[in-house]
């Protein structure tokens, strides 16, 4: 590690940045606060922000950055005067108004009010990413106020209650109900089936109705598979395909469910085919589907899997972590690439999960040769240093980067060939997250101790040199460094989205202390030039490790799979 130039070194005292924050705060209370967010493990900043936010907090009603420094669980538990100023506060994010829907909050009324009425001022359309966590809050809604707004919002927008009912179905029965836990359990599910009901019974005929062909239409689909397990595999496809030429398309307004804007104007009948899978018989279908707000004869391709046995919440939640980075990487103005495709659980053991288009498995990839990603490249994008391979490793660069990021943070195991996807333009997209946080395949043994994949054949890409002095290497460690700065600020928002999910039976929370690893990955303790630091070593560290390349082995030898 380069050693820090001299004057880095000088210490700030915290005498000295308690003035900062008062000086910054008298010019405008945002700074303060910004500064604050910047110097998240500086005490002295924090300590002082937190007295001028609670002694001029009527000034500050316009400010929902505010809101931490007096909405607290320790406010909460006083059940503070502070607490008085939130029927006047201005709307926060809607992830800061989950975190106070979690129970460390004990549910109190201001609070929850406050919360409603957050939620209340989005389009339920907007709050719809976020149903896992909205479903799992009605553990711990006593006062059914949580259930209040789901109804009311399920009456705004028909969207949003197919969606609510769709989550509802995917938790039905999901539990591994344990000693003791039976009765909170039952409690739940019967809160689950209730609400179903309730939707139903409050839609208007014309909405009843598109209800009911639209979820008609996709449980015929997904029962394909059901009617496929018993026949010999051979057999499998012609099943499929007369399966689907018994399914009719009812009306002009079905959309996929994984994606409410995609109206479906068709099933391609002879797309259909069954994957390989250790549960069920999954299959995938591809649809002709349009922008519901473009041109309806502009109609394109989009294949879905649907899975019987399998359950597919713990991907919804990888994916919503994913989601976040993205628009956060977006939001700061970096060039990173992730892909959070869409996944909907449909029933208990059913669910939806969209095909990333134009994309091949690097296993796929390594069926039709036997070279290596560097290789792969120039037969698809012409020779190294022509600008079409170049914009193709620039894509595969930013796009490893962004992945590098999520896979650190979400701990994504499983890392195979046949997980990691490559698209037209030469990006880098991670699929199937079985096993994520503390949970591995075989027993935890932890063959994948780097964290996150970077093989050696990557590394050919990523660095030309082989000895990580090339541009394109310092580069990509430049975009995963600010990734992962940029994640940090928006740390809390992150690990409650995660830490509402802790009850819902998830394997990602049957081992470990998850939520709290999380936590320490974000290392809140480490200034931005100690968190850059970490990173760099991170990346250094998963410079072509061997266990990467053991790990493929063994999945090339158990399941054909190629490295």
């Amino acid at each position: 590690m380069v050693n820090s130039p001299p004057y880095s070194r000088l210490k700030i005292s915290s005498g000295k940045w308690t003035e900062h924050a008062k000086t910054a705060f008298s010019v405008d209370p945002r700074i303060a606060l910004s500064l604050a967010s910047r110097f998240p493990a500086n005490i002295a900043v924090k300590s002082q922000v937190t007295q001028l936010v609670q002694a001029h907090i009527v000034d500050l009603r316009t400010i929902p950055e505010a809101l931490p420094y007096f909405v607290t669980p320790k406010s909460v538990e006083e059940n503070s005067v502070l607490l008085r100023q939130l029927p006047h506060w201005a709307a926060c994010s809607i992830t800061q108004a989950l975190e106070f829907l979690t129970p460390t909050y004990k549910g109190h009324p201001r609070v929850m009010a406050y919360v409603l009425r957050v939620l209340e001022s989005y389009p339920p359309e907007r709050v719809t990413f976020f149903m896992p966590q909205l479903v799992q809050s009605l553990r711990y809604d006593e006062g059914r106020l949580v259930e209040g707004y789901l109804l009311r919002a399920t009456q705004r927008s028909d969207i949003f209650a197919h969606i609510l009912t769709w989550h509802l179905q995917g938790e039905s029965v999901q539990e591994t109900v344990k000693d003791g836990a039976f009765d909170k359990n039952t409690s739940f599910q019967a809160i689950l089936s209730e609400v179903r009901q309730h939707i139903i019974d409050g839609f208007s005929p014309k909405a009843l109705d598109m209800f009911k062909r639209e979820f008609d239409f996709f449980e015929k689909v997904t029962s394909i598979s059901g009617a496929l397990f018993p026949l010999p595999k051979e057999e499998r496809r012609a099943g499929i395909r007369r399966e689907l030429e018994k399914i009719k398309m009812q009306g002009e307004d079905l959309y996929l469910p994984t994606a409410p804007n995609k109206l479906v104007k068709g099933i391609q009948i002879d797309s259909g085919i069954t994957l390989q899978s250790a549960a069920k018989v999954p299959i995938m279908i591809t649809f002709n589907v349009v922008d519901r707000d473009g041109n309806q004869n502009d109609a394109k391709p989009q294949a879905c899997i649907f899975k019987v046995g399998d359950d597919c919440r713990q991907d919804v939640l990888a994916l919503q972590v994913i989601s976040l980075l993205r628009d956060i990487f977006q939001a700061v103005g970096l060039n990173l690439y992730l892909f959070p495709y869409g996944v909907l659980p449909t029933g208990a053991g059913r669910g939806i999960i969209e095909v990333v288009p134009n994309t091949r498995s690097r296993s796929q990839m390594g069926e039709s040769t036997d070279g290596g990603l560097y290789e792969i490249f120039q037969e698809e994008f012409g020779p190294v240093g022509s600008p079409s391979f170049e914009t193709a490793r620039g894509n595969f660069l930013t796009s490893s980067a962004g992945y590098a990021v999520a896979s650190l943070l979400l701990q994504s195991k499983d890392r195979h060939n046949g997980n990691l996807l490559y698209d037209n333009m030469g990006r880098l997209v991670h699929i199937d997250f079985g096993f994520i946080f503390e949970t591995s395949p075989g027993g935890n043994m932890r063959f994948e101790s780097a964290h996150f994949k970077l093989s050696h054949e990557m590394t050919q890409l990523l660095d030309p040199s082989g000895n990580m002095k090339s541009e394109s290497w310092h580069q990509f460690v430049s975009l995963c460094v600010k990734g992962y700065l940029a994640a940090r600020r928006y740390m809390e928002g992150i690990i409650s989205t995660v830490e509402m999910m802790v009850e819902s039976g998830l394997p990602c929370f049957s081992r470990g202390d998850p939520i709290e690893k999380l936590r320490k990955r974000f290392h809140p303790e480490m200034s931005e030039r100690e968190a850059a630091h970490f990173m760099i070593h991170v990346c250094t560290d998963a410079y072509n490790k061997w266990t990467t390349y053991g790990y493929d082995l063994i999945q090339y030898l158990q399941q054909g799979i190629e490295k």
